[in-house]
């Protein structure tokens, strides 16, 4: 799993670097302005970094190749970026002493070779370049694992097997034929009520609950009478669920709880979570109370999609703590939540904010179920008082407001809350659309580089502890208003040239005005899929408002292979694209208006966000239009405009 090292470049407060300053405005109405291009800092010493390390798939059979992705911060030098690679915990994984970055370029990717197992084992991938380093873990696995079957249709005395497969109940009790590496395939279908999994594995045999390929497999929780039962309880450990959509048809989405009269969580999560080392793996979570509640460590939740959770800002996409080892919440889609997209949060002491990696989300227009009088985000991390969070990370994040959103909603990504005794933080490479992009308060040790922030208001609000340490530098902020962006620390306000000389950060960073107020260009991130080769979601930020964008998504799909892409706004409508794929760039529309339809009286119907912003997700499919099982991704696909 990801270990995250960061390149030693020491700004620590008070020490003045004035004289250092390098200030860059761009195309601005103001005197200073020009027309030049934002400026790649790559060549300032310590800028250029690994932003980013994927082995996809990460869980793979023994023998298979893997494809590994690695970026940069900036496009490499003449030359090119030479990376230098290392495997460790396994004999079995071989990867090359070093690939180039090719100049001009910001990524290179290249395949692991891996021999056959008998039994599932890990090695760590590592990627140096400069001082800095990445890793990320690849699970193989034997070729061989025993299976077992689950239908809508099946039997508590059925035998797993897939002419008779068990009911989803029986399957997840934990029949005494199950055991730690086997496998479950759920048919596709509906399977209605509320499910307890009491199935145990082990951290090197997990136990894993699997959709059947290209069916649509359906946990809905409607029906069920008890308040805050969720829809899947998880009291096993070492259990991945993989491919699974979670919900609730129930049409009550009353702002207040039916059974205390008063504004709480009262829906029902999707997934609640007691135990630790459980996985949810590109799964589907909508119209719950919580997408996930999940105050237990070692979780891993990874290309999933949440929207339409929450029927008031108390019950969000993710709710979330973690005290020992590192829970990991990456490459995760949240949008449109009753609360927050993402919502690392403690309200006693019972509960803790340590150890926290959360990369590569696209978390936008949060809160947008709920009306204006409740007060969402995308991205909060933070205790109440005698909390303090520690061993945070964001990384790679894709925050997005729409602009017309009030100011309750349009809040990007805030690390505090209460307790004043942070300890540390990393925020690395994260590109934020807000009104009110960042707060980040009373943390002793900050390291805040390669960030991009464009506000129409003020870029920041930062809470310093006394002696603290950051590393603060290499970050772009494009101003949306003509007087420029605030930078706020406490109670004073800055413009961005006093911002530097008085806190002594940013010493390269820059501030780029343009006469538009916005941004140029169009901007894609495309993440690969961690446990599903051919898959991934696709960022764009279209500045520019074209009607469509084209997509290099060579390093996903290879050539022949047949895929589609899915808008997420309306993920179980019909494909944006589809085809087969010829190795040319994929165009993708950007004047996108249906959604999905929210479950029941809901506050407020979303709207979609194009063509200012946009999330899809690539998925390499059997062949063309080909479906099986009782219900396909498009059957019963309810939208609006």
């Amino acid at each position: 799993m990801k270990q995250f090292r960061p390149l030693v470049l020491v700004l620590a407060l008070p020490v003045p670097v004035v004289a250092a300053l390098l200030v860059f405005h761009f195309r601005g109405a103001a005197p200073r302005g020009s027309e030049q291009a934002v400026r790649s800092l790559a060549a300032v010493p310590g800028a250029q970094a690994i932003t980013s390390l994927t082995v996809s798939p990460a869980a793979t059979v023994g023998g298979d190749s893997p494809v590994v992705t690695i970026t940069l911060r900036y496009p490499a030098e003449a030359g090119g970026a030479v990376i230098n690679l290392s495997t460790e915990g396994s004999a079995t994984a071989h990867a090359p002493k070093n690939v180039t970055v090719p100049a001009g370029q910001k990524s290179v990717t290249f395949a692991v070779t891996t021999e056959r197992v008998a039994a599932q084992t890990t090695a760590q991938l590592s990627a140096s370049y400069s001082s800095g380093t990445e890793t990320d873990q690849l699970t193989l696995l034997p070729p061989e694992r025993p299976v077992w079957y689950v239908s809508p249709d099946g039997s508590a005395k059925g035998r797993g097997s897939r002419a008779e497969p068990w009911d989803l109940a029986t399957a997840l009790a934990g029949p005494k034929e199950i055991k730690p590496g086997d496998t479950i395939w759920l048919k596709g279908g509906r399977y209605t009520g509320a499910f307890t999994s009491t199935l145990e594995g082990t951290e090197s045999a997990p136990v894993v609950v699997r959709a059947v390929p290209d069916e649509r497999v359906i946990i809905d929780r409607a029906g069920v009478s008890e308040a805050k039962q969720p829809a899947l309880k998880v009291k096993g450990a070492h259990v991945w669920f993989w491919g699974i959509e979670v919900t609730n048809s129930d049409t009550d989405r009353g702002h207040e709880s039916p059974y205390e009269k008063k504004d709480e969580p009262w829906r029902g999560s999707g997934a609640d979570v007691y135990a630790p080392g459980v996985k949810f793996i590109n799964m589907v979570f909508h119209d719950n109370g919580h997408g996930i509640w999940d105050k237990e460590d070692g979780t891993e939740i990874t290309g999933c999609l949440f929207f339409y959770n929450g029927n008031n800002k108390r019950e969000h996409g993710l709710y979330v703590g973690n005290t020992v080892g590192t829970k990991y919440i990456t490459d995760n889609v949240l949008f449109a939540q009753g609360g927050y997209g993402i919502l690392a949060h403690s309200d006693s002491p019972k509960s803790a904010q340590r150890g926290l990696y959360i990369e590569g989300n696209a978390s936008f227009d949060n809160g947008a179920l709920t009306a204006d009088d409740q007060t969402t985000g995308n991205i909060q991390v933070g205790g109440v008082e005698g909390v303090s969070a520690e061993r945070v990370v964001l990384k790679n994040n894709y925050v997005y407001n729409s602009p017309g959103n009030a100011a309750a909603k349009n809040n990007g990504i805030r690390l505090g809350y209460e307790d004043k005794n942070n300890r540390d933080v990393k925020v690395l490479d994260n590109y934020i659309v807000s009104s009110r992009p960042l707060r980040l308060w009373w943390w002793q040790n900050v390291e805040f580089q390669g960030n991009t922030i464009y506000s129409q208001n003020e870029a920041l609000d930062l809470l310093m502890k006394p002696g603290a340490e950051y590393k603060w530098d290499f970050n772009t902020y494009f101003s949306g208003r003509n007087r420029g962006l605030s930078f706020v620390r406490g109670d004073e306000s800055f413009d961005f040239p006093r911002w530097q000389e008085t806190t002594h950060l940013d010493a390269h960073s820059q501030l780029v005005e343009r006469e538009s107020l916005r941004p140029a260009g169009t901007v894609v991130f495309v993440r690969p899929n961690r446990y599903e080769a051919g898959r991934a979601n696709v960022v764009v930020y279209n500045w520019e408002l074209k009607d469509e964008v084209a997509v290099d998504l060579g390093t996903i799909l290879t050539a022949g292979a047949a895929f589609e892409v899915r808008d997420a706004q309306n993920f179980f409508g019909e494909p944006v694209a589809a085809g087969t794929y010829d190795g040319h760039a994929v165009r993708l529309p950007m004047k996108l208006k249906q959604v999905a339809s929210p479950v029941g009286n809901v506050e407020r119907a979303p709207v979609h966000t194009s063509p200012e912003f946009a999330v899809f997700i690539v998925r390499q499919i059997s062949k063309p239009n080909n479906r099986t099982g009782a219900e396909s991704l498009k059957s019963g696909a309810a939208v609006r405009e």
